[in-house]
């Protein structure tokens, strides 16, 4: 259970009076209240729920840890409805499936700040995917705010409000929770609410409510969720340098590491260092001995004659073809060269129309335009980021135009500055 902090001289009327205890976190006019509830009985959570669902909307964050896990363990979850913060402990014996059912709930709108993670650990838990997403960080992002903007900097900027950030090491399975604890655990959602009203109302005067829309849809997507197997053993530092029997037996290692990392509840990278992983795929370790005297390989003598077998099958098996590299990953030095006068030329788009550029687009997706329209490569328009949905609309129908050559780049002056700008666009050519 959470201890209590201190008690505030209201009651909310939200919830029960039973071991109802409150923080007085203080957290001004723009917050949906001045007090966290420390949320002890099911009856609570319950109301808080309901309360939830009455309004339609809710405010949720979450606090984890992982250092030490192979799954973040969820040590605090918070929501925010109009007139309550509460700070739900789910170490307690609690029923969270309410929450759950809320976050999965698409008649329910759930707002967030870089909300991916938090929203992970529903979909893990419940196996529902969330419904109905804000998040304030990306909706910032296309109102002329930075992209990615720290919560202290957003409501720095849209409330004038100072939040007190001093907590991100803290260990939040320490029970009792301090009120600095507490009070950093509240901010995190007690202003959501009233940006979220602020960004809603940018969002529709500029037109641009179905960008935001268009960007929380992904939210709703499993892909976004599930672990792909290759993306993370694409992550193992050094990997890149094995090839065919040695990837083979990497990719096996990788398994064997995770199902280990699963069973003990353990980062995978503490089961097995990424260079170690490497180091044995490059040469074939697969004795005990050899792998018993590697320095940093720390593991039990029964680990370590699995992974000798592993090792052993691994070099066994019958090599698989490997895809054929492709000649188009390599960059050519003219495709450099396009893609940083292409990338020159969307920043100035993004500062001309108040958009982050690192919301609208990466290296990648530039570079995936520039071959789309040099080698046909993709070969359909819907892979390509830039002219899928708003941005194929806008950005990424002027630079297509800029690479198709209907369209000139020039400098000029604005507002002081030198500017880069797109002229109109060009008249197509009649035939004689």
């Amino acid at each position: 259970m959470i201890a209590a902090i201190s008690t505030g001289s209201r009651r909310l009327a939200a919830l029960p009076p039973r071991g109802v205890s409150c923080y007085h976190a203080d957290v001004g006019q723009h917050s949906s209240s001045s007090d966290a509830v420390l949320v002890e009985h099911q009856e609570q959570l319950d109301a808080v729920c309901q309360q939830a669902r009455a309004e339609r909307r809710l405010a949720f964050d979450t606090e984890f840890v992982m250092e030490d896990r192979y799954e973040p363990e969820v040590c605090l979850i918070q929501i925010a409805v109009e007139k309550t913060v509460a700070l739900v402990d789910p170490l307690g014996k609690l029923d969270l499936r309410p929450i759950w059912d809320l976050i999965a709930d698409g008649q329910i709108e759930k707002i967030v700040h870089a909300g991916q993670e938090d929203l992970a650990v529903c979909y893990r838990e419940s196996g529902h995917l969330p419904q109905r997403v804000f998040d304030v960080q990306v909706a910032a992002g296309l109102v002329g705010l930075d992209y990615p903007l720290s919560l202290q900097k957003l409501v720095q900027s849209l409330l004038h409000v100072r939040l007190h950030k001093a907590k991100t090491l803290t260990d939040w399975r320490k029970r009792p929770l301090s009120s600095s604890q507490v009070r950093y655990a509240a901010e995190d959602v007690a202003y959501l609410l009233a940006a979220y009203r602020k960004l809603h109302a940018r969002l529709v005067s500029r037109e641009r409510l179905t960008w935001a829309e268009e960007e929380f849809r992904g939210f709703e997507e499993e892909s976004l969720y599930a672990r792909v197997e290759e993306d993370k053993l694409r992550r193992v530092r050094g990997i890149s340098v094995l090839k065919g029997q040695q990837m083979a037996v990497a990719r096996r290692l990788f398994q064997w590491r995770e199902e280990l990392a699963r069973k003990l509840d353990r980062p995978a990278r503490i089961i097995m260092k990424d260079h170690l992983l490497v180091e044995i795929a490059r040469h074939g370790v697969s004795t005990f001995a050899e792998l018993r005297d590697l320095r940093g390989l720390n593991m039990s003598d029964k680990n370590i004659h699995s992974l000798a077998g592993v090792v052993r099958e691994a070099l066994a098996a019958p090599l698989e073809q490997e895809a054929p590299t492709r000649t188009y990953d390599v960059e050519a030095p003219r495709e450099t060269a396009l893609i940083a006068l292409a990338t020159a030329v969307v920043r100035g788009y993004c500062l001309d129309n108040d958009l982050a550029y690192s919301l609208v687009a990466t290296k990648k997706s530039i570079q995936d335009l520039i071959r789309h329209r040099t080698l046909g490569r993709p070969a359909d328009p819907a892979d390509v980021e830039l002219l899928a949905g708003w941005r194929g609309h806008t950005v990424g129908a002027m630079l297509d135009e800029v690479l198709a050559g209907r369209r000139n780049i020039h400098v000029e002056k604005a507002e002081g500055e030198l500017a880069i700008r797109v002229g109109p666009r060009e008249p197509k050519a009649t035939q004689t």
